[in-house]
């Protein structure tokens, strides 16, 4: 399961993000999955009004949370970058799929995982002050748009 977790968790990291990129039908030649990282941004602030249904003036009082969380979602989309960029230049650190990582690339994958684990509470910080000046009907709606998502939970 560590191994399993090791790999897809360098995967998120390596993979070249494929939104302007056409699909390849045949998939990566070396035989592992590509996952694409979660996106940069949560949705327009105009696409979350029409869903729920916001008054003006809830869309005032929930602006500058949706604006700090969309915030996070940068920072947290611009480390992911930085980290995928400084993996590649390194050769990816070494690390080979199908192999046990070694005690130092464990605490790499973990160190970005735990930095990953808390962009993901602060984001889950503003979604929840949203969720907060909606009313329970708005929340229902709330509740069924997809949250936003920085950090692959683990399955426990």
């Amino acid at each position: 399961m560590r191994r399993l977790s090791a790999v897809v968790f360098l995967s998120v990291l390596v993979a070249v993000p494929a939104v302007s990129q056409t699909p390849q039908p045949s998939g990566p030649p070396d035989g592992q999955r590509r996952f694409q990282p979660p996106p940069d941004h949560w949705m327009t602030i105009d696409s979350l009004s029409q869903a729920v249904g916001l008054t003006a003036d809830q869309r005032t009082k929930i602006t500058p949370a949706y604006t700090a969380l969309n915030g996070v979602m940068k920072d947290a989309a611009a480390r992911r970058q930085a980290i995928r960029q400084q993996m590649q230049a390194s050769g990816g650190g070494g690390f080979t799929p199908g192999q046990e990582p070694t005690p130092a690339q464990r605490a790499k994958f973990d160190s970005v995982r735990a930095e990953m684990e808390g962009f993901q509470a602060e984001a889950d910080q503003w979604y929840a002050a949203i969720r907060n000046n909606l009313t329970p009907t708005q929340q229902t709606k709330l509740d069924s748009l997809p949250k936003p998502q920085l950090a692959f939970r683990r399955r426990q």
